[in-house]
């Protein structure tokens, strides 16, 4: 068989739901179907995801279909599946990600480019979804980042495998068995440093799932963000692209957290220092809504008293990652 353009290679854990969205936008795309495949990496999933494969397949989609032995998180999922594919471009998505109709045709156009060796594009929401105050925003990118993620990154198969694929030494597992990972970016700081060109295509699209997470899980969520100090000790470079400073990662983070643990503190010799913050998020309410009118200004400084503690674990995760990885973060 003559071998596709380029292989969607996505690892997956359950999610046969979005999986199906995902699909039903890779059989709208107007690059032709013969000029592209599906590697789907069933990464030791409960749900029945090779029925949806099957279906994806009956639809029309070249697939193949693989399953880990055992869940080591997307990294070596995606290795395995690099392994299998057949184009000479490898593009990456997730499976809570639907392409938009171009995406393929978008990312594949420059690599007749020989100095190219990555392309990435936007992240979106997906339009249908509703944005509430916990839902989780961070996969947004509207231009490049520079942590290159691979819900939209494409490059080439060839230059994947000489460099060793994604270190699966990166994947991690955060306090609440998250999957948690650097992989895709050092893997494309690697590419950059080979001196390969990148382009950021705007043209090609990708639609993220919006995720709801509850209170809770949206103030814990920061606790992936302990990964940083391992990337940033791989390549120092970064410390300029994602740091302030060089150091800090959370401005607000970095401030706040330590300010609130010194008042109250000096609290316990003058508790007038515990009207200090209101006083401060008051001032702050009105000054960020320009009126002081009494609803919105509590409901602004309620905004502020919820970010607090998502702030502090921000800073506990730099600082556990700091010292685990010996490369301070803040």
């Amino acid at each position: 068989m003559t071998p596709p353009d380029v292989s969607v290679v996505i690892s997956v854990k359950n999610r046969a739901v979005m999986m199906g969205d995902c699909i039903a936008g890779l059989l709208a795309q107007t690059l032709p179907r013969e000029r592209f495949e599906l590697v789907l990496v069933d990464n030791c999933s409960s749900e029945d995801l090779r029925a949806v494969a099957d279906a994806a397949r009956e639809a029309g989609l070249s697939v193949t279909y693989l399953r880990t032995e055992r869940d080591g998180g997307p990294a070596p999922a995606r290795n395995l599946g690099v392994g299998a594919a057949r184009g000479r471009i490898i593009a990456f998505t997730d499976s809570d990600c639907r392409p938009s109709p171009g995406w393929l045709a978008a990312g594949i156009a420059p690599f007749d480019d020989p100095q190219l060796g990555l392309v990435s594009g936007p992240v979106l929401p997906k339009p249908e979804q509703q944005i509430r105050p916990t839902t989780k925003v961070t996969f947004i990118t509207r231009e490049e980042h520079p942590t290159f993620p691979t819900a939209n990154l494409f490059m080439r198969r060839d230059t994947f495998l000489a460099l060793g694929g994604f270190d699966t030494s990166l994947s991690f597992q955060d306090p609440f068995d998250r999957a948690t990972e650097c992989a895709d970016t050092d893997l494309a700081w690697r590419i950059i440093k080979t001196g390969a060109s990148r382009r950021f295509l705007p043209d090609a699209v990708m639609l993220h799932e919006l995720e709801e997470q509850g209170w809770l899980m949206w103030v814990l969520e920061p606790t992936r963000l302990f990964v940083l100090p391992a990337l940033i000790r791989r390549h120092p470079e970064l410390r300029k692209k994602l740091l302030r400073f060089g150091l800090v990662f959370e401005w607000r983070a970095s401030i706040l957290a330590p300010t609130l643990v010194f008042t109250a503190l000096l609290a316990l010799w003058w508790p007038w220092l515990l009207a200090v913050p209101v006083v401060a998020a008051l001032a702050r309410a009105i000054w960020r809504r320009r009126t002081a009118a009494p609803r919105v200004v509590l409901a602004q400084m309620g905004i502020t008293l919820i970010h607090l503690p998502r702030l502090a674990v921000v800073s506990l995760s730099l600082l556990y990652g700091s010292i685990r990885f010996r490369s301070l973060v803040i």
